[in-house]
């Protein structure tokens, strides 16, 4: 079973992992690692335009959660790798503003996952450090 198999969030907060440790883990390039600073992502405006960043979305992209939905699952498509892994370093400040924005992420990242294990048998993990 390789990484984040179990689930989507993958809880590694005090554990001291380093970038390093992650690329261990999650190996490039059959993964592609995006990466995003928690502590800069109080709300959903903010989670998206990191998102959008991080995972090279098209700049069509729409910024709200079917746009975010679609994008994710098309990853495959878009970056082809064997998974994704979205690492959220100060994680505990992420979405801290809006529970709902938390819950809402939570949702459509989990229905992508889904849609990727099944579409294209490739994991999407979300880290948490």
């Amino acid at each position: 079973m390789g990484p984040g198999e179990q689930g989507l969030f993958l809880d590694l907060k005090g554990r001291g992992m380093t970038a390093e440790g992650i690329n261990k883990m999650f190996p490039p390039p059959v993964y592609f690692t995006a990466w995003i600073d928690g502590a800069k992502v109080p709300a959903k405006a903010e989670l998206m335009e990191a998102l959008a960043d991080s995972f090279k979305f098209p700049a069509y992209f729409g910024r709200n959660w079917d746009a975010l939905l679609d994008c994710l699952r098309s990853l495959h498509e878009e970056l082809p790798a064997g998974g994704y892994a979205l690492v959220i370093s100060n994680s505990a400040s992420f979405l801290a503003s809006s529970p709902k924005d938390l819950e809402d992420f939570a949702d459509v990242a989990g229905e992508a996952r889904a849609f990727l294990l099944e579409k294209s048998k490739t994991p999407f993990t979300v880290v948490l450090l």
